[in-house]
């Protein structure tokens, strides 16, 4: 038995494929340094496929947010159908005792590690950020990426699943907007499993009354979904970026969300009649929701968002 420390020497034989770990490419200066990114609940290396090349994800969680749920969330992901956003869901295999018993007997800090495809691409977090690159956003990128991702979130709701942290931090987008990926997928709700914590989600996303469990629940997605929709759909409009705060990685602040009075408010109202009119229904239901069962479903979203604009021209509002 060892620590699990990786290096640049170290392969990995994960089934009948073998995996070597990459470096970090800004931290070249520094030998056997292996890239790696470090959460709060996990630590994520990107390693390669030896016989394809291929480029995938280790993502080995922290020993407090370690355990059995983990597989249970993969094996109950590995149950839906194929959709855009639940590509790396469908192909996520977790290492257990059972599945992968000398690699965890070698290395007992992988036991429910998830080995999934590493996609390229920003969050949309981190879009939001690149205030340069947000002006070329247009109206018609932002309808098709907001029901692209409705899609994805009616997809889980349909199964009785949430994601339960839907945030603009754990979504990817693909390049040229051509499609996304929700990331952070092992505090995913399904009604077999017993919570593994109660998730109160992303500041920024946060119902005002979520319940005991937070956002792990059935309903655990509209009011977080709705806000990252909203943000979507209203990003293109130059007075919406013009009036969120330079370095903020969400639309609203934390204290802002769902009270009456914020200025922003009705500059996102107005950009949503603009660009998506029947989707300000929804986000008002929403904002003004009692809890997270009154907030609109997600089938009523995507159901919203197969409207087009009139004016869906490839250009920036």
């Amino acid at each position: 038995m060892a620590v699990f420390r990786p290096h640049l020497r170290m392969v990995l034989c994960i089934g009948t494929a073998c995996y070597r770990f990459l470096p970090d490419p800004f931290l070249l200066t520094e030998p056997d340094t292996v890239f790696m990114l470090e959460g709060s609940e996990a630590f994520i290396y990107q390693v390669q496929e030896l016989g394809t090349g291929k480029p995938f994800a280790l993502k080995v969680a922290r020993a407090a947010t370690r355990g059995k749920h983990i597989e249970q969330a993969v094996n109950a992901l590995a149950r839906c159908p194929e959709s855009n956003g639940l590509t790396l869901a469908r192909q996520r295999i977790c290492l257990t005792k059972a599945t992968h018993p000398r690699l965890i007997a070698m290395f007992p800090q992988l036991e429910y590690a998830v080995l999934m495809p590493w996609f390229q691409g920003r969050t949309w977090a981190g879009s939001m950020l690149d205030r340069k690159a947000s002006e070329s956003y247009t109206a018609h990128q932002a309808v098709k990426l907001a029901r692209m991702t409705s899609l994805a979130l009616r997809s889980l709701e349909q199964q009785r699943l949430a994601h339960s942290d839907i945030a603009g931090s754990n979504t990817l987008v693909l390049p040229h907007f051509q499609g996304i990926e929700f990331l952070d997928l092992e505090g995913l709700y399904f009604p077999e499993a017993a919570p593994p914590r109660a998730n109160w989600g992303t500041p920024g996303y946060q119902h005002r009354h979520p319940g005991r469990q937070g956002q792990w629940c059935a309903e655990g997605d509209r009011f977080a979904g709705a806000i990252l929709l909203t943000e979507m759909l209203t990003w293109c409009d130059q007075q919406v970026r013009a009036s969120v705060p330079s370095g903020a990685e969400s639309l609203f602040r934390p204290e802002e969300l769902q009270e009456s009075g914020p200025p922003l408010l009705e500059t996102v109202r107005t950009a949503l009649t603009k660009n998506c009119p029947p989707a300000l229904d929804l986000f008002d239901q929403a904002w003004t929701s009692r809890d997270l069962c009154a907030c609109p479903t997600l089938d009523a979203w995507a159901s919203c968002l197969r409207y087009e604009h009139p004016d869906d021209a490839e250009r920036p509002v």
